[in-house]
């Protein structure tokens, strides 16, 4: 407990031996050991008178406990936790539709043209595209002469 060992409590014995005396010795060891029991028995005591009034002030103790533990619940939420609990009384279903992992899981439209190109790929094919679009036919000239006017751009007006 204090780091004594065995050489340091016989040295106390041989020293009170010699300065005490034989005679004596017992007399004085059974004081010391009167003195230890009763100093256990007021710190025993005290315990038990303690715990005693401290029994009585935790049923009146019991009605702060439970507004601190809603407390200490609310400090440890979260900024969606706190949200959805104070405008939607704990109902984290409304929270959860705007919550994009959430609908990233299920089924998209993005997912459904990705799992159709792939097992097109699988079989070969190229994926069609989901809508059509048809592109104007562009016009070129090949021949010798300026161009005929299309109305959009060409380089000949550039230069």
């Amino acid at each position: 407990m204090f780091g004594i060992g065995w050489p340091e409590i016989i040295c106390i014995l041989l020293l009170g031996l010699i300065i005490i005396g034989p005679e004596r010795l017992p007399g004085v060891i059974k004081d010391v050991q009167a003195a230890l029991y009763a100093a256990r028995k007021a710190i025993n005591n005290a315990k038990a008178e303690l715990n005693g009034e401290f029994s009585d002030l935790g049923a009146d103790l019991e009605e702060f406990r439970q507004p601190l533990s809603q407390i200490a619940r609310i400090q440890r939420m979260g900024p969606k936790a706190a949200i959805t609990r104070a405008l939607f009384d704990d109902d984290e279903d409304f929270l959860d539709s705007f919550d994009p992992r959430k609908i990233m899981k299920g089924d998209t439209a993005g997912e459904a043209y990705r799992r159709q190109a792939h097992q097109q790929d699988l079989r070969g094919q190229e994926p069609r595209p989901q809508r059509d679009r048809e592109t104007p036919p562009t016009q070129r000239h090949d021949g010798p002469g300026p161009a005929a006017p299309s109305g959009g751009f060409s380089w000949d007006d550039v230069t």
